[in-house]
């Protein structure tokens, strides 16, 4: 801590204070996103940790400049606190559509905000007493750790689910176990969050599971959040030819599980499958009138930006865009994860097979392993843990001849070091970019389907032919069904 920086912490309250450790962590963060790597930039990093889709942005540039309008009313604070009718409705026939619902949505059920990381604290506020507690399955996506345990003081219980029983009922009966344990620990948990399709994992919750997450619910009386921020973003694969099926909890029917509604909260968000981080949206349906009520109190802290609101409407209310939009999306989807998949299958790392979001999670466990070469170039004796061995390959990988970050699975409680999550979600010329620097830093042989389109990256590799995969034991032409879910 710097001498001006202590100097002044006696200035915070107890709540500002507690939290310089995370105001550290985006303090790094903006680092990288000032030094972004682009055509302006070409030395700049390659951020394959963040889950950003930019394969649409073309597409949604045109789109959006052509059908920007701009009513009188957008200059005013609107028309409501609770997000923008003309959104609202527009979301409302979107979720009749597309997640085939029970019982048709309306824009009363629904409360705007300005991108889901708010919606989550403010939820969390409303739902859960400090101190008191939330059921997750791990791994999970780490956002819930900032809106929920930095911003709100409710402690995480994170459920470690092995990858073999992930979205199974198994998961369910690991829930079970850990509500129990937190019972019998004097800890009161009033509420269990999914994301589905699931992160980081990358694949959708089955009906039933579903179903039994909803009666686990109503078991121990708690409130069910799902994130389907991720609904549209299924695609097909090589992999998965067909994809898991995206059911939204909103598809259950209640009535016959004899399960409350008003415990039923879904969230979702333009950030994801309209590859639009920037323009901070998200949007919470609720059949909780008491909760829907005491949001309101302080909607007008995170409103969705009129401007945000026109753009979204305005290609939600545009059938024929919109149904262009999602297939040429889950197209695009398909072969930015058949490239990677093809990077990772020649340098022989396994992976987990994903059918939805941006991002999979690929096993570096071998490439750190005590007989790798890696280890020596990381200066690294065989005998430190895993652990150590991921914190050197991430600072390796962004030094300044590298400059490329990966989401080490740590950050999102896998149980086990190693794991990294790879986002592929972006466009071919940056993230080929990115993988070439990968393989110039370790040493490894480059992998032709990699581009020349960006001649800044492109260099001389050492030629590890055979060698390197010889010793890894991987054949290069398929990865070992062990390292897949089904």
């Amino acid at each position: 801590m710097s001498a001006q920086l202590e100097e002044t912490v006696g200035t915070l309250s107890t709540y500002g204070a507690a939290r310089l450790k995370e105001g550290a962590k985006v303090m790094r963060h903006e680092c990288v996103m000032r030094d972004a790597f682009s055509k302006n930039n070409p030395n700049g990093v390659i951020n394959l940790a963040v889950a950003e889709n930019t394969l649409m942005t073309d597409y949604l540039s045109r789109y959006f400049k052509d059908n920007f309008n701009v009513r009188p009313v957008d200059f005013t604070y609107g028309d409501s606190l609770s997000g923008s009718l003309l959104l609202r409705t527009a979301l409302s026939s979107f979720f009749n559509t597309h997640f085939a619902p029970e019982r048709a949505t309306s824009p009363s059920e629904l409360i705007a905000s300005s991108g889901l990381l708010p919606l989550i604290s403010s939820l969390g506020r409303a739902l859960i007493d400090p101190g008191n507690a939330i059921l997750i399955s791990a791994p999970y996506y780490h956002g819930f750790d900032i809106a929920l345990g930095v911003l709100d003081s409710i402690r995480i219980i994170p459920v470690s689910v092995p990858i073999h029983e992930a979205l199974t009922q198994g998961e369910l009966d690991r829930m079970e176990l850990a509500f129990q344990d937190a019972k019998a620990a004097g800890t009161r948990v009033q509420a269990v969050f999914l994301v589905n399709p699931q992160n980081p994992l990358g694949r959708c919750y089955s009906r039933d599971v579903l179903e039994g997450y909803a009666r686990f619910a109503e078991q121990h009386d708690l409130h069910l959040v799902s994130d389907e921020v991720y609904a549209l973003s299924t695609f097909p694969s090589s992999d998965i030819p067909t994809p898991d099926e995206f059911h939204s909890i909103l598809s259950l029917d209640f009535r016959k599980l004899k399960v409350k509604e008003e415990r039923i909260h879904m969230m979702y968000g333009m950030s994801k499958d309209f590859d639009a981080n920037g323009f901070r949206a998200g949007v919470l349906h609720t059949r909780n009138k008491a909760l829907y009520q005491s949001l309101l109190a302080t909607s007008i802290f995170s409103m969705v930006s009129s401007p945000t609101a026109e753009l979204w409407a305005s290609l939600l209310n545009d059938d024929d865009a919109l149904e262009e939009y999602i297939r040429r999306n889950r197209e695009e989807l398909t072969k930015a994860y058949e490239h990677l998949t093809g990077w990772l299958k020649f340098h022989g790392i396994p992976y987990i097979r994903s059918c939805a979001g941006h991002f999979l999670m690929a096993d570096f466990r071998q490439v750190l392993s005590a007989s790798s070469p890696v280890l020596d170039l990381l200066n690294l004796d065989a005998a430190r843990e895993m652990t150590h061995r991921e914190h050197a390959l991430l600072g390796r990988l962004s030094a300044a001849d590298c400059k490329v970050v990966l989401g080490p699975g740590t950050g999102f409680h896998m149980p086990e070091p190693g794991w990294f999550r790879l986002t592929f979600s972006m466009a071919r010329e940056v993230i080929d970019t990115g993988l070439r620097r990968v393989e110039k830093a370790l040493g490894w042989e480059r992998w032709q389907g990699l581009g020349d389109s960006l001649r800044t990256a492109g260099v001389a590799m050492r030629d590890f032919k055979g060698r390197e995969r010889e010793r890894r034991g991987v054949d290069s032409q398929a990865i070992p069904t062990a390292s897949a879910v089904n």
